[in-house]
């Protein structure tokens, strides 16, 4: 293979992924924070922050390489063996396959219609709904405004649109790696959030003491204990894993009913939902373990 020409579909589909996410990100900023809703004209300039134009395009270039590769091998590239740019995959699209009259996207049909799952052929999937749909003249559109941000001509005011298309291409085999991206990035945020409540409760307990710690546990007050009449769904306190006091208000539990989420009334600690279900998962996984070495 010749230089320039040498990164896999798979990391193609992995920088696109880390790139994407961060526009899908952009759009769950804005206030209506529903990045699949038919409004197309925000303007994601005071969403963003400077350089998303450069992701937006590193995204989409990378996409339309291994759609194309793997669509049309050899095709991605020039007789030199240098990628194409973005405007010119999507010139070579536009060349493949006719843009249907009506929508105005060249569609590509899922190659794996014929071995989908029993549960959405029971569930009535709708037909095509894994065909990907590339908005060509969109996509342009949007290479022409972010590069008047990358350019220094202009503002390069991206709009939902924009990224709508974008996000469009990870219906396509090759891709397919948004969801994923996206919970491994919750999943990481998640920890460091964890990480950063442990040690903002660790330093109120420096500073407060153990006799006032002390004190304020023996006064804490559950403000969601378990009333069987009054409020079926509370929980008793339990006990927090940062101060040690039984003091963790809990205000629900993981998916598998095992790790509670909420905060301690003492030191402040906070555990969200996102690491609950982790570790309950982690609980569930030794539980099942257990059983299976029974």
């Amino acid at each position: 293979m010749q230089p320039g020409n040498e990164l896999p579909n798979d990391r193609r589909a992995e920088y696109f992924g880390q790139c994407a996410v961060m526009m899908l990100n952009a759009l769950r900023q804005e206030n209506d924070a529903d990045p699949f809703s038919e409004v197309t004209s925000v303007d994601l300039s005071a969403e963003t922050e400077p350089g998303h134009e450069g992701i937006y395009d590193q995204a989409l270039s990378n996409a339309l390489a291994a759609i194309v590769a793997a669509e049309w091998p050899g095709e991605e590239a020039n007789d030199k063996g240098r990628v194409h740019f973005a405007r010119t995959l999507l010139k070579v699209i536009a060349e493949k396959i006719p843009s249907d009259p009506t929508t105005g996207l060249c569609v590509i049909p899922d190659h794996d219609a014929d071995v989908r799952s029993q549960w959405e052929k029971e569930n009535r999937v709708p037909e095509g709904v894994w065909d990907t749909r590339i908005d060509v003249d969109l996509l342009t559109d949007a290479l022409d405004v972010s590069g008047q941000a990358r350019h220094g001509s202009g503002t390069g005011r991206l709009q939902r649109r924009h990224v709508q298309a974008l996000l469009a291409l990870d219906h396509h085999p090759t891709l397919r790696t948004l969801l994923e991206t996206q919970s491994d990035r919750d999943a990481e945020r998640a920890q460091d959030d964890d990480a950063r409540s442990a040690d903002q409760a660790r330093a109120l307990l420096e500073l407060i003491g153990d006799e006032e710690a002390q004190r304020r546990a023996e006064s804490a007050e559950n403000p969601n204990e378990y009333h069987p009449k009054h409020n079926p769904n509370g929980h008793d306190f339990e006990e927090c894993p940062v101060c040690g006091h039984e003091t963790f208000c809990v205000q629900g539990l993981d998916m598998w009913g095992r790790v509670g989420f909420g905060q301690c009334v003492v030191c402040s600690y906070r555990r969200r939902a996102r690491v609950a279900d982790q570790e309950g998962f982690g609980e569930h996984l030794a539980s099942l373990m257990g059983r299976t070495e029974n």
